[in-house]
């Protein structure tokens, strides 16, 4: 039947994917299967009730059931029974007699034949459609790694697909485990596969022989599409930021011809031999320029073959390193293109193959993990905001196979608000990403790998640091921005890249900015018109250690804490030495914010812009450096020691010139940054972040003055006012107050009951004003429709000259006010 409560409006989602091990399938009799797949589909229920349909992605083993199909639905699958670590031997930090060795889930544990998966299959389509009137695919799985289920072809039988070469060498990445690289080729075998009943030629491809026997396999079980976990189809080992053409101390390293040419010929053979069917993929753990600085992968050919039409979703590799700055810059540089019309997101609430279950054990039942990836958003050509269209769940089930109904009563309603309040308009910054430059660029000269590798590290460096990205939009669909389009961004500042700053790209972003618009460039400044712009030229470049100094507001710290004034530049990874100084020292439009100097030399490191003729626009500058020891073999960068300062702090704090004062307040300057994002929806704000220390606080001030959130009381005066959000915060905000003298400022949501002219749907109560102006941020639809109503400690406001634009201005109120619409 058709469940009662679902909307017959418009879904907000295409899509809900569910993902799940086979675990939970104790008995292969068909009532014990039947009644698994109903109570799977029946605890995410409201969930897929917001989606016009589902899938079941099914992580049977790792991919090696499809390497064995024979034909043969009798024979038993070598299927993921296991928790823990299985092919130990193939992993270096695993000793033997380790308690991480693979063992049995339970000892009792299915056997299970290919005719039975196909049972599983069939059933999760029926039950959802029968007793839930939803139409579900069922999704196949391949990974290229040997954690998640014994492989004797992988390991035993065809060794020689775990070994990388590039112009006849061994890729040497000082991994500690190998995974099958897609570009290898396979030795000849006599054993008989559905595909190849004579046994495997000499040579074949692995992407030949993995789509012919996915050409069988899919439609025989009755999958309707397969998913590419952890990298592959991208690079050969994407678990560390390391890659081919990087090896931590050496940049270029490799021919991006070369590389990028094997990436593409294992889609060529795989989509030569499986056509007909849907391949969507995790990527790998790190963004688009990232891969391209370390591995050349060609994601804008792989998007323009329409080998996907997906992009890969956010990671879920920050639940397990707390790196979220990594999770969402990368999540929003494979989204600034779409291979197709929308893209996912995906949340990762347990894990079926090891001991942790995020949600429980490394989220702490806390929803940072959904409110932050889901206040990113892609702006299109037309100015307008393009949120996911999937949302996908690794996995509903635990390691030990269990179907835990708390799990979706708990993580269900963080997903519904997070999707309600989907952001609707440019949030503070847009990340202008030049995904068509960056290919470009490395197409043209490996050299280029370096000034990108060092901008991608920057934004993540900047996001962990609270810099509040949230917002991405391509260079292509700007420079495809007709009038009505721009307009959009004059309530937000871009935030890009200067390596693809150069020609009438940098008189693009120029204009923009003389029209009246905002932008923040980050990077070495080597143009001619953007250093014009900038006020700033090139003298003799420096590195190593610098002393730092800003006149930008600081991050407050404890008496018994100082500041680190000294950093440390790599110009390997840091985009060059540092070079700029300004151009014309005497220039009244420019204030330096940022120097750092080696004795008497002094090169810029942050400024600002503005001249009368540029009609309110206004441009800054952050050149940046990468805190990263070089040389080190790690799945992160390790960072320096602590005593030398992280540069992209003053990309934050940067803002205040902009008047965002985002300030944080610590005990020591190594403590945890909150994240901070700020998005617009239905023309109100949300401030949506994570306060991973909870001894940080907060303290903010916008154009408009101190945010009055609802829900909370600051102290509100002429500086920034003090905040501290619960640990996981997405609190709502549509009111902000300027006032000189300091008071407790409150804002609270009441019952919104009639008012002489009408029957209100909310009501906001603002108390504790001073002689205050007072912005008011109403839903549009009621400001222009005329109901939105103030009313001060004695009547009702006059509110005729008080509309501005898409606010509401007040002036000289003190005491109480009831906002209602």
């Amino acid at each position: 039947m058709v469940p009662t409560g679902r909307p017959e409006t418009k879904k907000a989602l295409r899509r809900v994917t569910l993902e799940m091990s086979l675990k939970p399938f104790t008995s292969m009799a068909l009532p014990a299967i039947e009644a698994v797949c109903e109570e799977a589909i029946r605890q995410w229920l409201p969930l897929i009730g917001m989606a016009d349909g589902c899938s079941m992605l099914l992580w049977v083993a790792d991919g090696s059931e499809i390497l064995e199909w024979d034909g043969n639905g009798e024979r038993e699958i070598e299927w993921g029974r296991y928790i823990g670590f299985a092919n130990e031997d193939r992993f270096g930090h695993i000793q033997p007699n380790d308690p991480r060795i693979a063992k049995l889930y339970r000892p009792d544990a299915c056997e299970i034949t290919y005719d039975n998966l196909r049972t599983i299959v069939a059933a999760f389509k029926r039950i959802a459609r029968d007793r839930f009137g939803v139409t579900m695919e069922v999704g196949a799985t391949f990974d290229a790694g040997p954690e998640f289920a014994y492989s004797d072809f992988k390991y035993t039988r065809h060794p020689e697909i775990n070994r990388a070469k590039l112009g006849g060498k061994e890729v040497a990445l000082k991994a500690d485990y190998t995974v099958v690289c897609t570009w290898s080729e396979l030795c000849g075998d006599s054993v008989a596969y559905a595909a190849y009943p004579d046994g495997i030629p000499e040579g074949t491809p692995f992407g030949e022989f993995l789509g012919r026997q996915c050409a069988s396999f899919l439609p025989a079980l009755g999958f309707d599409y397969i998913w590419f976990s952890n990298g592959f189809g991208f690079s050969y080992f994407p678990w560390t930021y390391l890659g081919a053409n990087y090896d931590g101390t050496s940049m270029p390293t490799a021919d991006y011809r070369e590389l990028a040419d094997q990436t593409l010929s294992f889609w060529e053979h795989f989509k030569r031999e499986c056509p007909s069917y849907r391949t969507e993929v995790r990527g790998t753990n790190f963004g688009t320029g990232m891969d391209l600085a370390k591995d050349f992968i060609p994601l804008q050919e792989m998007y323009r073959r329409k080998y996907i039409e997906l992009p890969p979703p956010n990671s879920p590799w920050g639940a397990l390193n707390f790196d979220f700055g990594l999770e969402i810059a990368s999540y929003m540089s494979r989204i600034a293109v779409l291979p197709g019309e929308t893209y996912p997101y995906r949340f990762y609430p347990n894990d079926p193959w090891f001991w942790q279950n995020p949600w429980w054990d490394l989220y702490d039942r806390e929803p940072h993990d959904i409110y932050c990836p889901l206040s990113v958003a892609r702006m299109n050509g037309d100015g307008e905001l393009e949120n996911p269209g999937i949302i996908e769940l690794l996995t509903i089930d635990t390691e030990k196979g269990e179907l835990n109904a708390d799990c979706p009563a708990e993580v269900i309603p963080h997903l519904r608000r997070a999707i309600k309040d989907f952001p609707d308009q440019a949030g503070i910054l847009t990340w202008l990403y030049p995904f068509s430059e960056y290919h470009a660029a490395v197409e043209k000269s490996e050299e280029a790998a370096k000034s990108i590798f060092f901008e991608e590290w920057f934004v993540r460096n900047a996001v962990n640091e609270g810099l509040p990205l949230n917002t991405v939009l391509s260079t292509d669909d700007f420079a495809a921005m007709q009038g009505g389009a721009q307009g959009k961004l004059r309530d937000t500042i871009l935030w890009t890249p200067a390596s693809w700053l150069t020609g009438a790209n940098a008189a693009r972003l120029a204009a923009f900015v003389r029209e009246g618009g905002r932008a923040i460039v980050y990077g070495s400044a080597l143009d001619p018109e953007l250093q014009q712009m900038l006020n700033l030229r090139q003298d003799e470049g420096l590195q190593g250690e610098l002393q730092l100094s800003s006149t930008l507001p600081q991050d407050r710290l404890s008496e018994a804490s100082a500041s680190s004034a000294v950093f440390l530049h790599d110009p390997l990874i840091g985009g060059g030495a540092l070079s700029e100084v300004l151009d014309h020292a005497d220039d009244p439009g420019t204030k330096v914010c940022a120097t750092g100097s080696q004795g008497d030399r002094v090169r810029v490191l942050a400024l600002t812009r503005e001249l009368p003729a540029w009609n309110g626009g206004k441009i800054g500058w952050v050149r940046g450096s990468l805190p990263f020891e070089s040389g080190a073999v790690s799945h992160l960068p390790n960072r320096q020691p602590e005593r030398f300062k992280d540069l992209s702090v003053l990309a934050r704090r940067l803002l205040a010139e902009f008047g965002y004062e985002l300030q944080q307040v610590k005990q020591a300057e190594a403590d945890k940054p909150p994240l901070l994002f700020v998005t617009r929806s239905d023309n109100g704000f949300l401030f949506t972040g994570c306060r991973q220390d909870t001894s940080v606080t907060l303290r903010l001030r916008f154009p408009e003055g101190v945010p009055a959130i609802i829900g909370q009381t600051t102290r509100a005066g002429e500086d920034a006012a003090p905040y501290a959000p619960d640990r996981t915060f997405h609190d709502e905000c549509r009111v902000f107050v300027k006032q000189r003298e300091t008071t407790s400022v409150s804002c609270r949501e009441l019952a919104p009951g009639p008012t002489p002219r009408k029957s209100s749907e909310r009501m906001l109560f603002v108390a504790g004003l001073r002689d205050a102006e007072v912005t008011i941020y109403p839903p549009l639809a009621s400001l222009h429709a005329g109901r939105v109503e103030v009313r001060g400690e004695t009547a009702y406001l006059d509110l005729a000259d008080c509309i501005r634009g898409d606010r509401l201005v007040l002036t000289d109120i003190s005491g109480a006010i009831e906002i209602t619409w």
